[in-house]
């Protein structure tokens, strides 16, 4: 399958992703090394072809972050929200959400141990540190996950890493369970467990390719939002405790909630437009011109 010139930058698409640790870049290919279709490439320059065991139109489109259709998002969108949704979509062009449906405790291992660190100079070396170890093993059952962890555990030592061991018996049991469960009862059953918050569900059920109007709130989205006079009344970010409890239309919390304004102020397009703010803000960058004039403000990031 080939994608057109201009659709998709890859750099970007990987760099927000957290679908990252389990990609290599090879001059301009990204070749997946862990995980689902391990051995598969992804190449772009004058336009997007893939190669190897995993490649079809379904691998393609999540990978190189197509599964948010931009175009169809705006249809949805009135006021305010289709203005703004209408700038960032013309000045982040380049910007898309790579996800892996395949690899649904790999992108919740990430997320996990995204919490409260720098994602590309730590959480990328961590969970990249586990996978080849599981790689190399050759199986990932849970004991043997739960000895990787505490290898990579002993060599890195972030309490990241030592809450991941604690819960991960409940995290690699929910994550089995995910083509059974709603969306809403995945949520609750994360959210119950300990030390997951709404920023990694969010995080997960995002980059699983599960809902594109799910976005994490983090301090990115924030600032993006009151940069547009977006956010007037004062909002709390999503509360644990409640998204434990509720479905998100009947919480008592719900008028209140950054996360559920976001939902329904962007709609399909929430994803996309957390992703923008995120790079925007990591990288300082008002478009995507600006990226492609400071290439190493993204692949600085890389190895």
């Amino acid at each position: 399958m080939r994608i057109r010139e201009g659709e998709v930058d890859l750099d970007v698409a990987l760099y927000v992703s957290f679908s990252l640790p389990m990609y290599e870049r090879s001059e301009d290919c990204w070749v997946k090394v862990y995980g689902y279709g391990a051995g598969t490439y992804i190449c772009g320059g004058g336009g997007i072809e893939c190669y190897g065991p995993a490649c079809s139109s379904d691998f393609l489109r999540f990978s190189a972050g197509l599964w948010i259709d931009k175009e169809e998002g705006l249809m949805e969108l009135d006021g305010k929200a289709l203005l703004v949704a209408e700038d960032v979509v013309d000045r982040f062009y380049c910007v898309s959400v790579s996800a892996s449906p395949w690899d649904g405790l790999e992108i919740l291992t990430a997320a996990f141990l995204s919490k409260r660190t720098d994602y590309h100079r730590n959480t990328v070396r961590w969970v990249r540190a586990i996978l080849s170890r599981v790689a190399s093993l050759g199986r990932e059952d849970l004991d043997s996950l739960k000895a990787i962890a505490s290898q990579v555990y002993q060599e890195f030592r972030s309490y990241q890493l030592q809450q991941y061991i604690e819960v991960l018996d409940k995290l690699y049991s929910t994550v089995s369970l995910v083509s059974r469960l709603g969306l809403t009862s995945l949520k609750q059953q994360l959210m119950r467990i300990r030390y997951v918050g709404p920023k990694v569900v969010s995080s997960f059920i995002l980059h699983s390719g599960l809902d594109q109007s799910t976005a994490p709130v983090d301090v990115h989205y924030v600032r993006f939002l009151k940069r547009y006079n977006l956010l007037n009344d004062p909002l709390s970010p999503p509360n644990k405790d409640f998204c434990s409890m509720y479905n998100c239309h009947a919480c008592p919390m719900r008028m209140k909630c950054l996360y559920a304004y976001t939902s329904h102020l962007f709609k399909k397009l929430n994803g996309f437009i957390q992703t923008a703010a995120y790079v925007s803000g990591k990288l300082s960058v008002g478009s995507c011109r600006d990226l492609n004039r400071d290439r190493n403000k993204l692949l600085k990031y890389y190895p």
